[in-house]
């Protein structure tokens, strides 16, 4: 009798065991991506500093996925959104002798991070640039 009940336990088990990797292994329980972008960070020379290829879903702001995957990462309320202050080791000086730009797939970013909206595939970069007053 004692024999039958572990037989049985023990095939439950099995049987729960089998299911879960099942499961996992089929993605079941893992959220998919809706895309991904590439992100880097670079110097004044075009030097790579740092580079990263983040998942997103549906609805998530650039702001929120650069936060959640660069270290250092600070904004400033420009009155028109966020502005990136610092990220990595770029930083924007006080006397804006230099700031950090967003070129989106190679071209100068439109609007900021905050209402910069992305698709799979696109490549974003934050750039320390050498700040020329128009003469």
């Amino acid at each position: 009798m004692k024999n039958k009940k572990l037989t049985i336990i023990l095939a439950v088990v099995a049987v729960l065991a089998l299911a879960c990797i099942l499961w996992l292994t089929l993605g079941g329980g893992i959220a998919k991506d809706d895309g991904h972008i590439t992100v880097t960070v670079q110097d004044k020379d075009g030097k790579v500093l740092a580079e990263k290829k983040i998942g997103y879903k549906e609805g998530d702001k650039l702001a929120d996925l650069v936060k959640n995957n660069f270290s250092n990462v600070t904004y400033e309320d420009s009155g028109y959104g966020p502005m990136i202050m610092t990220i990595e080791s770029l930083t924007t000086p006080a006397d804006w002798s230099s700031y950090i730009s967003i070129l989106y797939n190679g071209e100068y970013a439109q609007v900021g991070i905050g209402s910069l909206e992305f698709k799979d595939g696109d490549k974003i970069d934050f750039v320390d640039t050498v700040y020329i007053p128009a003469s």
